[in-house]
Parts: C-alpha cells; sequence; structure tokens
C-alpha cells in the first residue's frame, strides 16, 4: 500500500510490526508490509506463500507487474460512528484495573507489536467490496471454530453476538476480517489482495485492542476478552506460514497467549465487580469462562497435578548433557508445569474429552504455561524445546480445524513442520526424547 496523496498525506502508515524496515525488497512484500529477505528473482516469503514476486524497475529490469494492492486513502472509520452507542458513566478503567490500563503494561500485552504508527486503508468501494466478501465468509464457513461445540449459547456466540459486536468495536471487526482473510487465503494460495488484507486488518486490531485495553469498563470487557481470543486464534494460525530455517521458538503466538489471558481474566473480574446483574446475565465473557474446561473456576490448578506428567516424566528424570538448566526449585517447577500441563491434554485425549474442550485445552497451553518455562524457550534450552514438541504431538490426534493448521492446499501440517523443525536443532543426545513426538506424526 503506497502512502495516501490525498486528504491525508501527511498520514504515516503503521510500521510492520516486529522487524526492521526493508529498503531494498521486492514490491509484494513492501505492500504486505512484510521483510523482505531481497532474494533475486523471487524472495523467500513470495516463494513459501507462493505470490507474485515483484520488484522495482531499479532492481530487476523489466519487473512491472504488480499484484492489486489497496490504495491508500483515508483512515479506517469508526464503526461506533456508524452505530451510534453513546456515552457510558460505567467505571474508568483505572478504577477497575490500573496494573492493566498503564501504557507499559499494555506494551507487555502485545509485546511484538509497534503501535507508533497508524494504519491506514482505503475508504473506496474496492474495500467495502472486500470486507463484504470477508464478512460473508466469516459468517458461512467460519461460526464454527470447533469440530464439535459446547452448547447453543457457544454456537450462538460465533454466530450471531461477535458479528453484532463488530459492528460496535473496531477491535473485533478489524481481527475478524483478519481471521477470514486468512482463512481464505489459504484456499487462495497466491491471493497477493488477501496476503495484504489480513497482515493490515490484523495490525489494525491490535491498535485498536490497545485502546479497548486502555480504557477498560464493564461497558467494552466483552469486546476486550473476544478480541483477544479471537487474536489467539489468529496468532496460531499464523505458525504454519512462519519461517523456520533457522529455528525459533513460537514466542509470538505464546506471547499473546498470556496477554489474552490477562486480559480475559481481567474482563472477567471486572464485569464480577463492578457489572450489574443484566450485564452479568447477558455477557459473553461468560458464556467463554463458563464453557468446559473452567480454568477461571480451577482453583486447585488441577492441570498441574504431578500424575499427569507421568507418562513424560523421562523428560525430568533422564539427565543429559548440554541441558544448560541449574537445577534450582524454580526451574523444577517451571518444567514440572508445563510438562503436567501437556499430559493434562493428552489425558483428556485418552478419556475422550470432546473435541472443543480440548481445543481449549490447546489454546491454553499459552495462556497457562509459567512465565520461567517461557524464558527457558526463549534460550532454546532442549529440555524446554522437547516438551514444546510433545505439545505440538498431543495437538496433532485431534481433528481438523482450520487454524490449527489443516494441512490445505498442499501445506505441511503445523504441528509436523514444529517438531521436525525442533528435533533438527536439538543436541543429539535428546534424540531418545524426541521418539514419542516423531513417531506421533509418522516422521521417525
Amino acid at each position: 500500500m503506497d502512502t495516501s496523496t490525498g486528504d491525508n498525506s501527511g498520514a504515516r502508515r503503521r510500521a510492520k510490526i516486529g522487524h526492521r524496515k526493508s529498503r531494498n525488497g521486492c514490491r509484494t512484500c513492501k505492500s504486505r508490509r512484510v521483510k523482505c529477505d531481497e532474494v533475486n528473482p523471487v524472495c523467500g516469503s513470495c516463494e513459501r506463500l507462493k505470490l507474485d514476486c515483484a520488484w522495482p524497475e531499479r532492481t530487476i529490469r523489466g519487473a512491472t507487474h504488480l499484484q492489486p494492492t489497496l490504495p491508500t486513502q483515508n483512515a479506517l472509520p469508526s464503526p461506533q460512528s456508524q452505530a451510534g452507542t453513546g456515552s457510558s458513566s460505567l467505571p474508568t478503567a483505572t478504577s477497575i484495573s490500573s496494573n492493566v490500563s498503564t501504557p507499559g503494561a499494555n506494551d507487555a500485552l502485545f509485546p511484538f507489536f509497534d503501535s507508533s504508527e497508524e494504519i491506514i486503508l482505503p475508504e473506496c468501494t474496492t474495500r467495502r467490496m472486500l470486507e463484504h466478501r470477508l464478512m460473508q465468509h466469516y459468517i458461512f464457513n467460519m461460526t464454527r471454530p470447533f469440530p464439535l461445540n459446547p452448547g447453543l449459547g457457544w454456537i450462538e456466540l460465533f454466530s450471531k453476538r461477535i458479528p453484532q459486536l463488530a459492528l460496535q468495536h473496531n477491535n473485533i471487526l478489524y481481527i475478524l476480517l483478519a481471521n477470514s482473510a486468512n482463512n481464505l487465503f489459504r484456499r487462495e494460495p497466491g491471493n497477493a489482495d488477501l496476503a495484504t488484507a489480513r497482515q493490515s486488518y490484523l495490525v489494525a486490531a491490535v491498535h485498536e485492542q490497545r485502546k479497548e485495553v486502555e480504557n477498560l469498563s464493564t461497558q467494552n470487557a466483552d469486546a476486550v476478552c473476544i478480541a483477544s481470543i479471537l487474536l489467539l486464534v489468529h496468532s496460531w494460525s499464523q505458525l504454519q506460514d512462519r519461517p523456520l530455517e533457522p529455528y525459533k521458538p513460537p514466542l509470538e503466538w505464546i506471547q499473546m497467549g498470556r496477554g489474552a489471558g490477562t486480559l480475559i481474566l481481567t474482563s472477567v473480574a471486572a464485569l464480577m465487580k463492578h457489572g450489574t446483574d443484566d450485564q452479568k446475565a447477558n455477557s459473553c465473557i461468560m458464556t467463554v469462562s463458563s464453557a468446559y474446561p473452567r480454568f477461571a473456576d480451577d482453583t486447585d490448578q488441577s492441570y498441574f497435578a504431578p500424575n499427569l506428567r507421568e507418562m513424560f516424566k523421562g523428560i525430568l528424570t533422564q539427565k543429559l548433557p548440554n541441558s544448560r538448566d541449574t537445577w534450582d526449585d524454580e526451574t523444577r517447577e517451571a518444567y514440572e508445569n508445563a510438562l503436567s500441563y501437556v499430559g493434562s491434554i493428552q489425558a483428556a485425549i485418552d478419556h475422550g474429552e470432546p473435541a472443543y474442550a480440548i481445543y481449549r485445552r490447546v489454546q491454553s497451553f499459552a495462556l497457562l504455561v509459567p512465565r520461567r518455562f517461557i524464558d527457558f524457550l526463549e534460550e532454546q534450552r532442549p529440555r524446554a524445546l522437547v516438551i514444546v514438541a510433545h505439545f505440538f504431538a498431543t495437538v496433532s490426534q485431534l481433528p481438523s480445524a482450520w487454524w490449527i493448521g489443516d494441512g490445505e492446499g498442499g501445506r505441511e501440517l503445523t504441528v509436523k513442520r514444529e517438531i521436525r523443525a525442533i528435533s533438527r536443532v536439538l543436541p543429539k543426545e535428546w534424540a531418545g526424547q524426541m521418539v514419542w513426538p516423531l513417531d506421533m506424526t509418522g516422521l521417525r
């Protein structure tokens, strides 16, 4: 997308999240606002996504063909201005949760996103038609995110209540459109318009979510909670397209999960403390928090129980070289809790829990895994990587869901990609601990 030359010519576009700008990259990557590796004639990003890799004339003479992109003309309009929601006298963000409303805490919730610049999208027929297509696709194809659903309330949440909230809250509207574009892109790999749309609406959604969090109240607690869930779905779905060489653990997804967990719990607390009886009875948050398994009510944290890690205890008890671990109480507890949680997912599978419940457990891994374990994962400690490989191996046993990475369009399953990549970077002494994940995904 080019900078507008109209009334908003002075406006600056939001920079792409999480990387430095590529000055000499291909036009396709620049239009999508992603980092280009600048490899001619086809860069790595375009090759991976099967996009037309178009270059400026100064780089490749005669390369003038471009995929169509959305022109930049006007800032995103506010749905509130169209819906007329009115003012609220409900508690402010500070009176509900000062720890979330501070800028520093907000930055911690979205550590991979840069909000220094505004995202600009067009106000034109092309955009309206695209958004109409994306919303239609969501309604007809994406209102059941799990193979099975727990009940009518959960089904209506995705099919009716979330689209209604999207008319009032930008954060939900934009992440819903980003997820729809992402799902469509899996069906139409190589469609540069969809690739651009999913990234543009994702960045716009995070920008709007920041603003909602800064003003958290019972008025917008539902919107913050639902947008957090949809952002987490999008973050997982992006694992399928991320480069794995050199391998880095999926920290963006995990950090997004921890941020989502904080916001969901804060929203629930805000509603329970300050909400009216009517608000509580009609809240989307209550539908989410009351669905099985009820993590918010599980005060004894049974998903960290010692018996759940028995099947994988060799990962903790076997002393191997190159572990890079100093075995103190904090280290032991971080590994034990992470492994117990993986075991809780496997136990749920073995006991025949409904698919929707197991998917809730899968998504909550990023929300509940110990902070210290994430530090170990960031350092790429072998034991932490092995535990994550076991987590992906449990996911490989579940029925297909689009955001998990179902291999549509000839793509390899996300879980297989991650497990193979982990097995390649582990020291050879740890190969024995990878037998089960490799066997579960048919990689051995």
